[in-house]
């Protein structure tokens, strides 16, 4: 919302939707539709640890919900879920996720910089930096599109 204010001084109001307003569980409650991105979240990412190129196979091969078309997020996208006015988890206040450690993840996004590196987000202070591929780390898969 944009509010005019005396000498011509403008001030952008942003608002953020709550979590019930932001997120809706799907597919029998097995995903969770962002309604901020459209994008579908697994409800319960997996409990499993695995090296970057073995989380790409893992997403490719997932079926959740009924559903396949699964895929690791990317930088963005993953860190679209971090609220960071929280920890342990850094996630929104209400969101229906279960089981989110507050544990490193991978992202699709290799580094630009250096091959044997790729970003990751931290569950726990929600910071989004760069990791050896060669590293054990959880994973959140997640689906674009129609849910239907």
């Amino acid at each position: 919302m944009i509010v005019r204010l005396a000498a011509g001084l403008v001030l952008l109001v942003v608002t953020t939707a709550s979590a019930a307003d932001r997120f809706a569980l799907i597919m029998g409650g097995a995903a969770v539709q962002d309604n901020h991105t459209g994008l579908i979240w697994e409800q319960t990412p997996g409990p499993d640890h695995m090296f970057w190129v073995n989380a790409l196979t893992h997403c490719d091969t997932r079926a959740v919900g009924g559903r396949t078309g699964w895929r690791i997020p990317t930088k963005e996208e993953l860190a679209g879920l971090v609220d960071t006015s929280r920890h342990d988890p850094a996630l929104p206040g209400g969101h229906p996720f279960s089981n989110v450690k507050s544990a490193i993840y991978w992202t699709s996004t290799p580094s630009a910089k250096d091959p044997v590196l790729a970003w990751h987000v931290s569950f726990f202070s929600g910071e989004v930096a760069t990791d050896g591929k060669h590293l054990n780390r959880r994973v959140w898969c997640v689906r674009s599109g129609d849910a239907k």
